[in-house]
């Protein structure tokens, strides 16, 4: 089978391991860098090219799109997609997932439990919202940052001030968030592959950071999932049709409640935390997809 790997780096951990997974099972991968992808349309027909190369159609597409790339790397993939090309997780799963509001209103419409959350084109009553709805204090996130890029904790009026204007003058769009006091610090990230829960792991802050993410200096544990966190997890990736997914989980005292979905979960942590091989269960899944579409 031939795969292609969108990835802006072919030495990048999570790339790298489900490249030489890939390859070890006798599949043909290449690694493309999606920013790369020039895309053609030449009557009626689908084509990508690359370094003035008119790409071969390949058998699957395994699309590991950041966030700063959303809008170009989601229509590399909905173009192959066209080419009838298929891919683990689609170019709209990929966006609605990205959108950290509109990922969240798909979850709240399916009955999974989030946080109090607000969002507004201009900002203009926020503040009445955070009195009467969220308190402080709150969480602002930006509407597709990752990694706890662009996620603050707002703890008074004065601060709100101060952060909302700077937002307000640079016509970022942001969300507001309620702030689970119970659980500051830590949250579960679920690694979901193919509706089934493959590993997971408390990511746990470091020093008084209020955010939890790996990448943060953060660090992770082995947890046990409950019923409900399991349950939570893949109805998260339904609600969202994404094949892969990473679910970021709070432990409130209302009971469990998600924060996020990743649409293109990174692999060390997790796999380093929960001793699992998550490449080898990508793969499986792709031979597993591509056999039904055969």
């Amino acid at each position: 089978m031939l795969i292609y790997i969108l990835s802006r780096g072919p030495k990048l951990y999570s790339t790298s391991r489900i490249y030489k997974v890939a390859v070890a099972k006798g599949h043909t991968v290449r690694v493309l860098d999606h920013m790369e992808c020039d895309l053609l349309i030449e009557k009626g027909e689908f084509k990508v090219v690359y370094n003035d190369e008119i790409l071969q159609k390949p058998d699957f597409l395994i699309p590991r799109i950041g966030s700063s790339v959303t809008f170009y790397g989601s229509t590399v993939v909905r173009h192959f997609e066209q080419m009838g090309v298929p891919t683990l997780n689609n170019a709209i799963s990929i966006l609605n997932s990205r959108d950290k509001f509109r990922s969240l209103q798909f979850l709240a419409a399916n009955g999974i439990q989030i946080p109090t959350t607000y969002f507004s084109n201009d900002l203009f009553y926020a503040k009445k919202i955070v009195q009467n709805k969220l308190g402080y204090p709150f969480i602002i996130k930006v509407l597709e940052g990752t990694q706890g890029l662009g996620v603050y904790l707002v703890k008074d009026e004065a601060n709100a001030t101060e952060i909302l204007s700077h937002f307000i003058e640079k016509k970022t769009k942001i969300i507001l968030q309620k702030y689970i006091e119970e659980f500051s610090g830590k949250d579960l990230r679920v690694f979901v592959v193919g509706n089934k829960i493959v590993a997971s792991m408390m990511r746990i802050a470091a020093g008084d950071d209020f955010r939890s993410n790996l990448h943060r200096g953060g660090r992770g544990e082995k947890v046990e999932l409950s019923n409900e966190e399991q349950e939570m997890a893949i109805d998260s990736c339904k609600a969202l049709n994404l094949q892969i997914g990473g679910v970021d989980i709070l432990r409130g005292k209302k009971g469990p409640m998600v924060i996020e979905v990743n649409s293109s979960p990174g692999l060390e942590g997790i796999e380093r935390v929960s001793e699992v091989q998550i490449a080898e269960e990508i793969i499986d899944l792709v031979e597993r997809m591509s056999n039904h579409d055969n």
